[in-house]
């Protein structure tokens, strides 16, 4: 017996390996998001930080660092949370990033909290 395709299921499984190819395409690009942030570079993640410089362009505070706490990836959006610690204080991240096809950043919605130290 030869098993073969069905059209509507072959059709299905298309459907699915490219919405998780576009998940993860999506996923990757928020990643490097994240490790542009901690190589100093100013992006929709660490606009909060960014001061202007004596050039006119955009700097961050030295030692700015993102640590990823989780990542969702669902269709064109990605929810991330993370720590964000510079100059000796502490915050979290919460980012909603919604892509377009082609992975441009069409969306994105942060909350950004300090954290205060426990009395």
């Amino acid at each position: 017996m030869t098993l073969t395709l069905t059209e509507p299921l072959s059709g299905a499984l298309h459907e699915l390996l490219a919405a998780r190819s576009l998940r993860e395409r999506n996923r990757e690009l928020v990643l490097a998001l994240v490790a542009a942030g901690n190589r100093g570079e100013v992006n929709c993640l660490t606009r909060h930080w960014a001061g202007a410089a004596a050039t006119g362009g955009r700097t961050l505070p030295d030692g700015l660092g993102l640590t990823l706490e989780s990542v969702v990836a669902d269709n064109g959006v990605v929810a991330l949370r993370a720590t964000a610690r510079a100059e000796g204080a502490v915050w979290s991240l919460a980012a909603e990033l919604r892509f377009d096809a082609a992975g441009r950043i069409q969306q994105c919605h942060d909350l950004l909290v300090p954290n205060t130290p426990a009395s």
